[in-house]
């Protein structure tokens, strides 16, 4: 799914906004390398974006990241633990997709996914460390702590929702949703 040079801008600083929220050490130099996005060529930020999808895709990286593009909240990228996530062989594979794809383990789940984006989008603000049930492709349920923020054009026309999840121990996620619960 191609996009455009301030598309791949509001991608990266919405994938800033969720990962200093909610995972700081994900990307320590993002910071730092964001003061060049708002002068940065499309080559640069297409290179840009794919070198933090792919730090975020190694052996040690716990983090799923997944962006979706309006009107359709259609897949416009993730990472590789994310396709493994929805059963599928690489990220090509989810580009263009929706989240009730019939191959997605979580496809039952789907409206609600596309609720929490309607909401995001919506109101314009990030929905972060929400912790929430997902389906997984052995058709075990797990636990996962969830970011969303909307991709936000720099005119403030929102094009989107950019999320990262991590599965957290059965445990931890149970008694984590339980506390929310709790909470007013």
């Amino acid at each position: 799914m191609k996009v455009g040079e301030n598309e791949l801008r509001a991608i990266l600083l919405a994938y800033k906004q969720v990962m200093s929220a909610s995972w700081p050490r994900l990307h320590p130099t993002m910071t730092d390398r964001s003061r060049k996005w708002p002068t940065a060529s499309e080559s640069e930020l297409q290179q840009e974006l794919a070198g933090y999808v792919s730090e975020a895709s190694g052996p040690s990286c716990a983090v799923r990241l997944f962006w979706k593009l309006m009107p359709g909240f259609v897949f416009g990228g993730c990472n590789s633990q994310f396709a493994r996530d929805a059963g599928v062989g690489s990220p090509t594979e989810v580009i263009g997709t929706d989240d009730g794809n019939k191959k997605f383990p979580w496809r039952n789940q789907a409206a609600k996914y596309r609720v929490d984006d309607q909401n995001v989008v919506s109101r314009g603000v990030p929905m972060l460390d929400m912790v929430e049930r997902q389906q997984s492709t052995s058709g075990a349920t797990s636990w996962v702590r969830v970011g969303k923020t909307p991709i936000r054009l720099a005119g403030g026309a929102v094009i989107g929702v950019f999320g990262m999840y991590e599965v957290l121990n059965p445990e931890v996620g149970q008694k984590l949703f339980v506390e929310r619960l709790k909470k007013p």
